[in-house]
Protein backbone atom coordinates (compact mmCIF):
# COMPACT_ATOMS: atom_id res chain seq x y z
CA UNK A 1 0.00 0.00 0.00
CA UNK A 2 0.87 3.34 -0.69
CA UNK A 3 -0.09 7.18 0.31
CA UNK A 4 -1.92 9.27 -2.63
CA UNK A 5 -3.14 12.83 -2.86
CA UNK A 6 -6.68 13.21 -4.91
CA UNK A 7 -7.39 16.74 -5.90
CA UNK A 8 -10.39 16.72 -7.64
CA UNK A 9 -11.37 19.76 -10.41
CA UNK A 10 -13.11 21.52 -11.84
CA UNK A 11 -12.34 24.36 -15.01
CA UNK A 12 -15.15 25.92 -17.42
CA UNK A 13 -12.45 25.86 -19.82
CA UNK A 14 -8.84 23.76 -20.73
CA UNK A 15 -6.64 23.56 -22.93
CA UNK A 16 -3.22 20.78 -23.38
CA UNK A 17 -1.45 21.76 -26.39
CA UNK A 18 -0.04 18.74 -28.24
CA UNK A 19 3.72 19.77 -28.32
CA UNK A 20 4.28 19.83 -32.04
CA UNK A 21 1.21 21.93 -33.17
CA UNK A 22 1.72 25.25 -34.18
CA UNK A 23 -1.02 26.60 -36.46
CA UNK A 24 -3.57 24.58 -35.29
CA UNK A 25 -3.05 23.76 -32.08
CA UNK A 26 -5.13 20.64 -30.61
CA UNK A 27 -5.43 19.28 -27.27
CA UNK A 28 -4.69 16.72 -25.01
CA UNK A 29 -8.24 14.75 -23.40
CA UNK A 30 -6.33 15.69 -19.88
CA UNK A 31 -3.15 17.58 -18.10
CA UNK A 32 -0.06 15.41 -18.94
CA UNK A 33 2.59 14.87 -16.28
CA UNK A 34 4.03 18.01 -16.57
CA UNK A 35 1.41 19.83 -16.13
CA UNK A 36 -0.05 18.06 -13.31
CA UNK A 37 3.83 18.68 -12.09
CA UNK A 38 3.45 22.07 -12.80
CA UNK A 39 0.16 22.96 -10.77
CA UNK A 40 1.64 21.07 -7.46
CA UNK A 41 4.67 23.49 -8.06
CA UNK A 42 1.99 26.99 -8.66
CA UNK A 43 0.31 25.51 -5.14
CA UNK A 44 3.73 25.57 -3.48
CA UNK A 45 4.91 28.90 -5.12
CA UNK A 46 7.73 27.40 -6.59
CA UNK A 47 9.24 28.65 -9.42
CA UNK A 48 9.82 27.44 -13.05
CA UNK A 49 13.42 26.90 -12.09
CA UNK A 50 12.42 25.80 -8.70
CA UNK A 51 9.93 23.17 -10.32
CA UNK A 52 12.56 21.63 -12.24
CA UNK A 53 15.73 22.24 -10.41
CA UNK A 54 17.42 18.57 -9.50
CA UNK A 55 17.10 19.36 -5.69
CA UNK A 56 13.11 20.07 -6.20
CA UNK A 57 10.90 19.21 -3.63
CA UNK A 58 8.62 17.50 -5.64
CA UNK A 59 11.23 15.85 -8.02
CA UNK A 60 9.90 12.34 -6.64
CA UNK A 61 6.60 13.26 -6.86
CA UNK A 62 4.60 10.71 -9.05
CA UNK A 63 1.56 11.85 -11.11
CA UNK A 64 -1.39 10.36 -12.45
CA UNK A 65 -5.42 11.89 -13.57
CA UNK A 66 -8.70 10.16 -14.16
CA UNK A 67 -11.36 12.01 -16.28
CA UNK A 68 -14.41 12.39 -14.94
CA UNK A 69 -16.42 9.48 -16.39
CA UNK A 70 -20.01 11.04 -15.71
CA UNK A 71 -19.32 12.99 -19.21
CA UNK A 72 -17.14 14.08 -22.19
CA UNK A 73 -15.95 17.84 -21.81
CA UNK A 74 -17.29 19.70 -25.09
CA UNK A 75 -14.61 20.58 -27.50
CA UNK A 76 -14.79 24.13 -30.26
CA UNK A 77 -12.28 25.46 -32.14
CA UNK A 78 -11.03 28.86 -31.22
CA UNK A 79 -9.52 31.04 -33.96
CA UNK A 80 -6.59 34.19 -32.81
CA UNK A 81 -4.73 36.33 -35.15
CA UNK A 82 -0.91 37.21 -34.41
CA UNK A 83 -0.07 40.35 -35.08
CA UNK A 84 3.73 40.09 -36.46
CA UNK A 85 5.26 43.78 -35.95
CA UNK A 86 8.21 44.50 -38.16
CA UNK A 87 10.06 48.23 -37.62
CA UNK A 88 7.35 49.06 -35.13
CA UNK A 89 4.50 48.38 -37.39
CA UNK A 90 2.31 45.34 -38.26
CA UNK A 91 3.90 43.35 -40.95
CA UNK A 92 1.64 40.91 -40.70
CA UNK A 93 -1.34 38.99 -39.19
CA UNK A 94 -1.12 35.10 -39.16
CA UNK A 95 -4.29 33.07 -38.23
CA UNK A 96 -4.28 29.97 -35.92
CA UNK A 97 -6.92 27.76 -34.75
CA UNK A 98 -6.60 26.31 -31.17
CA UNK A 99 -8.90 23.75 -29.56
CA UNK A 100 -10.49 23.96 -26.18
CA UNK A 101 -12.04 21.81 -23.53
CA UNK A 102 -15.39 23.42 -21.76
CA UNK A 103 -16.41 21.60 -18.69
CA UNK A 104 -13.62 19.65 -17.30
CA UNK A 105 -13.56 17.71 -14.22
CA UNK A 106 -10.44 15.49 -13.65
CA UNK A 107 -8.82 14.14 -10.32
CA UNK A 108 -5.33 14.92 -9.97
CA UNK A 109 -3.31 12.17 -8.20
CA UNK A 110 -0.29 12.55 -6.44
CA UNK A 111 1.84 9.90 -4.89
CA UNK A 112 5.35 9.96 -2.34
CA UNK A 113 6.51 10.15 1.01
CA UNK A 114 3.82 10.93 3.81
CA UNK A 115 4.97 14.15 4.45
CA UNK A 116 5.47 15.72 0.94
CA UNK A 117 1.62 14.63 0.16
CA UNK A 118 0.70 16.54 3.61
CA UNK A 119 2.49 19.78 2.47
CA UNK A 120 1.18 19.53 -1.31
CA UNK A 121 -2.50 18.90 0.45
CA UNK A 122 -1.73 22.21 2.84
CA UNK A 123 -0.64 24.01 -0.13
CA UNK A 124 -3.51 23.41 -2.66
CA UNK A 125 -5.70 24.01 0.17
CA UNK A 126 -4.41 28.05 0.37
CA UNK A 127 -2.42 27.30 -3.08
CA UNK A 128 0.48 30.60 -3.46
CA UNK A 129 -0.24 31.18 -6.64
CA UNK A 130 -3.19 30.91 -9.13
CA UNK A 131 -4.19 27.11 -10.54
CA UNK A 132 -5.11 26.40 -14.01
CA UNK A 133 -5.32 24.03 -16.58
CA UNK A 134 -3.03 24.67 -19.63
CA UNK A 135 -2.60 28.36 -20.03
CA UNK A 136 -2.62 30.89 -17.23
CA UNK A 137 -6.30 32.53 -17.43
CA UNK A 138 -7.89 29.20 -17.49
CA UNK A 139 -8.14 28.97 -14.07
CA UNK A 140 -9.56 25.62 -12.00
CA UNK A 141 -11.60 25.24 -8.77
CA UNK A 142 -11.03 22.63 -6.46
CA UNK A 143 -13.82 20.85 -5.42
CA UNK A 144 -12.12 18.26 -2.81
CA UNK A 145 -8.79 17.02 -1.33
CA UNK A 146 -8.41 13.21 0.01
CA UNK A 147 -5.21 12.09 1.42
CA UNK A 148 -5.80 8.33 1.20
CA UNK A 149 -3.49 4.68 1.29
CA UNK A 150 -4.75 2.85 -1.92
CA UNK A 151 -4.01 -0.87 -2.71
CA UNK A 152 -3.97 -2.87 -5.73
CA UNK A 153 -6.67 -2.70 -8.46
CA UNK A 154 -7.63 -5.04 -11.13
CA UNK A 155 -5.96 -3.44 -14.79
CA UNK A 156 -8.91 -1.97 -16.41
CA UNK A 157 -8.86 1.28 -17.43
CA UNK A 158 -10.78 4.04 -18.88
CA UNK A 159 -9.96 7.92 -19.13
CA UNK A 160 -6.90 7.72 -17.47
CA UNK A 161 -2.84 8.12 -18.27
CA UNK A 162 -1.14 4.82 -19.16
CA UNK A 163 2.75 4.78 -19.75
CA UNK A 164 3.59 3.16 -22.79
CA UNK A 165 2.14 2.90 -26.41
CA UNK A 166 -1.01 0.53 -26.05
CA UNK A 167 -1.49 -0.04 -29.30
CA UNK A 168 1.94 -2.43 -29.00
CA UNK A 169 0.81 -3.99 -25.88
CA UNK A 170 -0.06 -7.62 -26.22
CA UNK A 171 -2.87 -8.92 -24.92
CA UNK A 172 -5.01 -5.48 -24.49
CA UNK A 173 -8.67 -6.76 -24.07
CA UNK A 174 -11.30 -3.76 -24.44
CA UNK A 175 -14.28 -4.37 -22.75
CA UNK A 176 -16.62 -3.51 -26.23
CA UNK A 177 -20.19 -4.12 -26.13
CA UNK A 178 -22.98 -3.36 -28.89
CA UNK A 179 -24.47 0.22 -29.24
CA UNK A 180 -21.21 1.41 -27.29
CA UNK A 181 -19.75 4.94 -28.57
CA UNK A 182 -16.40 6.52 -27.55
CA UNK A 183 -13.42 7.82 -29.32
CA UNK A 184 -10.17 5.95 -29.56
CA UNK A 185 -6.93 6.35 -27.39
CA UNK A 186 -4.60 8.81 -27.85
CA UNK A 187 -0.98 7.97 -28.29
CA UNK A 188 1.58 11.42 -27.88
CA UNK A 189 5.08 11.33 -27.07
CA UNK A 190 6.21 13.63 -23.94
CA UNK A 191 8.34 14.87 -21.56
CA UNK A 192 8.42 13.71 -18.08
CA UNK A 193 10.43 16.69 -16.95
CA UNK A 194 11.98 19.60 -18.05
CA UNK A 195 15.30 21.58 -17.12
CA UNK A 196 15.63 24.73 -17.53
CA UNK A 197 19.11 26.54 -18.28
CA UNK A 198 20.80 29.74 -17.74
CA UNK A 199 18.73 31.76 -20.32
CA UNK A 200 15.39 30.31 -18.54
CA UNK A 201 14.55 28.41 -21.22
CA UNK A 202 13.06 24.51 -20.82
CA UNK A 203 14.41 21.65 -22.24
CA UNK A 204 12.55 18.66 -22.65
CA UNK A 205 13.79 15.60 -20.51
CA UNK A 206 12.77 11.74 -20.40
CA UNK A 207 10.66 11.68 -23.56
CA UNK A 208 8.19 8.75 -23.57
CA UNK A 209 5.10 7.88 -25.27
CA UNK A 210 1.86 7.72 -23.23
CA UNK A 211 -1.28 6.53 -23.76
CA UNK A 212 -5.00 8.60 -23.13
CA UNK A 213 -7.37 6.25 -22.76
CA UNK A 214 -10.97 7.71 -22.88
CA UNK A 215 -13.77 7.51 -21.17
CA UNK A 216 -16.52 5.01 -21.73
CA UNK A 217 -14.61 2.39 -22.09
CA UNK A 218 -13.07 -0.01 -19.88
CA UNK A 219 -9.68 -1.64 -21.63
CA UNK A 220 -8.02 -4.16 -19.74
CA UNK A 221 -4.08 -4.93 -19.77
CA UNK A 222 -3.44 -8.28 -18.18
CA UNK A 223 0.01 -8.39 -16.20
CA UNK A 224 0.02 -4.18 -15.69
CA UNK A 225 0.28 -3.82 -11.76
CA UNK A 226 -2.44 -1.11 -10.73
CA UNK A 227 -3.48 0.96 -8.36
CA UNK A 228 -7.25 1.57 -6.71
CA UNK A 229 -8.59 5.10 -6.12
CA UNK A 230 -12.53 5.74 -5.31
CA UNK A 231 -13.26 2.77 -7.53
CA UNK A 232 -11.46 3.43 -10.39
CA UNK A 233 -7.99 1.96 -11.50
CA UNK A 234 -4.41 3.67 -12.33
CA UNK A 235 -0.87 3.68 -12.93
CA UNK A 236 1.64 6.07 -12.51
CA UNK A 237 2.50 7.96 -15.41
CA UNK A 238 5.55 9.04 -14.49
CA UNK A 239 6.96 5.91 -12.58
CA UNK A 240 5.85 2.53 -11.41
CA UNK A 241 3.30 2.04 -8.95
CA UNK A 242 5.80 1.34 -5.92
Amino acid sequence: MEWVLGVTVRAPVASFRRPLDHNYQRTLPMPPPTTLLGIAGAALGLSDRALWAPNSPLRKLKVSVLMDDDHMPGRARDMWTVLKIKGGRIAERSPYFRELLFGVRYTLLYGGEKSVLETLAAAFDEPAYPLSLGRDDELLVIESLDMDEVQSGPPCFQGTLLPGDVRQIEGLRPQVSPGLHFEPPLVETLPLAFSVDRKGVRNPERMTPLSFLPVGIEIEVPGLQALQWQGRSFVWANGMTG
